[in-house]
């Protein structure tokens, strides 16, 4: 399903308005009934007499409120409008459905003065439901004085809200809100398209359960591939990950080098290679320093272990290169990082490494790290290189700050992606993959008891794996980062507090056959 920016869905609102000539109170229309549905299921269909607090703006989304109250109002509801905001504003659009509800006698309350809070405040104590019609897509922050007050009487409330198109409070490109003054919906209905602020935190955290509903905006302009944001579903990544034929045997099912590990950081190393055999990969071979070579060997069962020549430092260098090349024909993907350490030869031997192998890269963790300060030099590398950062890896890269990255996260990573030709999988609350031709894809699975050591070196080895098995390098990152979360999913079902990584390799198995599945 593709997800839209603000700027993107006004533009096909105003297409569908101009060039198909379905006007904007049809729109309206159809918004209204689409929340109004909503509200009825979470009042168990019990509408007749139920009493239901409408806050309304006086733009469009407080329009669609006002025609979901008369929905509600005609299967028999009692309904109170409040209205924040300047009367004077209201769209026409809106105008026309305030009209309506006027002549159906409504009862209509505007906030004027600090007596009017009372009201408010009272007529939440016995309503049932709540529906949030404050901001829409057009918020602006910070926001107001009356707007913030709202909505600490709506959440205080303890009444189940339905918001409309977003929670009002969650900017719609960032997903930020304004301190803690957002509406926390149970169920949000968004118009058109799903916004990309209901899929970053900290916006994720007011959204509840989302109903996306065309509201008849032409098919066409909902699946147009100018839209650049995308969510990574089950569906999608079906189509990618292919049905293995009856004919395959290991070396055709992809071979995986992953160079990994060093001496206190041998589990990353266990981690990655394992799940890339557990996705599917034919053949894994850990190429590690020589000595720890006995440990792995003791180790591992089913993934071959490959000894490194060290140099006089222990650290692995140009003899590893020189090792590892004449090799890399015998694989088709090339892992480097996880567990590597960052000691400054280190990193240069993985910077060396990576620009001399011809076969497509995982760049992870201390692999990652290795181009901070010379991001340039991955436009080197023979093919587009995938990169899986966590924040601080990302900042660290791009040489900024956490804090910054997070301001407009999407669109840094989709930028950076475009100017150093490289698919960067950037693992947050909500992982994101971004690629070279701007094209942004966001999960929809995964889990907070995944933030555990580890996690992200599996998730290296299921994109190594999935790249090996001949599939792009873009929809490697893509399944991968789903089939990942996925398998996350499943391991949480005995709790998330306690998930460690090995409980994400043991699920990736059924996590595939969840996907192969009909």
């Amino acid at each position: 399903m593709y997800i839209a920016t603000a700027a993107e869905i006004r533009n096909i609102e105003e297409t569908t308005i101009k060039e198909y000539g379905i006007k904007e109170l049809v729109l309206m229309e159809n918004a209204g009934k689409v929340v109004a549905d909503a509200v009825t299921v979470l009042l168990n269909r019990v509408v007749v007499g139920s009493n239901v607090f409408i806050a309304a703006g006086t733009g469009n989304n407080g329009g669609d409120a006002l025609v979901a109250g008369r929905h509600l109002l005609n299967y028999g509801a009692k309904i109170k409008v409040f209205f924040v905001g300047n009367m004077e504003h209201l769209t026409q659009s809106a105008k026309v459905n305030y009209d309506i509800l006027q002549k159906m006698k409504a009862d209509f309350y505007y906030i004027e003065s600090e007596h009017d809070w009372d009201k408010v405040k009272a007529a939440l104590d016995f309503s049932d439901i709540v529906i949030d019609g404050l901001c829409g897509t057009g918020v602006n922050l910070p926001l107001r004085n009356n707007y913030k007050k709202m909505i600490t009487c709506l959440n205080k409330s303890g009444r189940k809200i339905v918001s409309v198109d977003m929670p009002s409070g969650v900017e719609t490109d960032k997903g930020m809100v304004d301190g803690s003054y957002a509406v926390k919906a149970t169920t949000t209905v968004t118009l058109g398209l799903a916004k990309i602020g209901l899929f970053l935190y900290p916006g994720m955290c007011f959204v509840g359960k989302i109903i996306v509903d065309s509201i008849g905006i032409p098919g066409n302009l909902l699946e147009d591939n100018k839209i650049a944001q995308k969510l990574i579903e089950r569906d999608l990544v079906k189509k990618i990950i292919p049905q293995r034929p009856v004919n395959v045997y290991k070396n055709t099912c992809g071979r995986v080098l992953a160079v990994a590990g060093s001496i206190g950081y041998t589990g990353a190393a266990v981690l990655c290679s394992e799940a890339a055999l557990r996705t599917g990969a034919g053949l894994v071979t850990l190429a590690v320093g020589s000595r720890l070579y006995n440990v792995f060997a003791a180790k591992l069962t089913e993934v071959m272990v490959k000894p490194l020549p060290e140099e006089e430092n222990g650290l692995l260098g140009e003899k590893a290169v020189k090792t590892i090349l004449p090799r890399e024909e015998s694989y088709d993907t090339v892992l480097i990082g996880p567990g590597m350490g960052r000691e400054a030869d280190t990193l240069k031997f993985i910077r060396e490494l990576a620009l001399k192998v011809k076969k497509t890269l995982v760049l992870d963790a201390d692999a990652v790290f290795a181009f901070s300060g010379h991001l340039d030099e991955l436009k080197k590398c023979v093919h587009v290189p995938i990169l899986t950062p966590h924040l601080g890896e990302m900042a660290s890269l791009l040489q900024i700050k956490v804090k910054d990255l997070k301001l407009d996260l999407w669109k840094i990573v989709r930028e950076a992606a475009a100017q150093y030709n490289c698919i960067f999988v950037l693992k947050s609350e909500k992982t994101i993959v971004a690629c070279p031709n701007k094209k942004i894809f966001l999960t929809t699975v995964g889990n907070r008891g995944m933030a555990t050591a580890g996690c992200g070196d599996t998730l290296a080895g299921v994109i190594a794996a999935l790249r090996a098995d001949k599939i792009r390098e873009d929809k490697a990152a893509i399944a991968g980062v789903y089939l990942h979360g996925k398998a996350g999913d499943f391991a949480a079902r005995q709790g998330m507090a306690g998930l460690i990584a090995g409980d994400i390799v043991k699920n990736i198995q059924a996590a595939r056959k969840s996907i192969d599945d009909k």
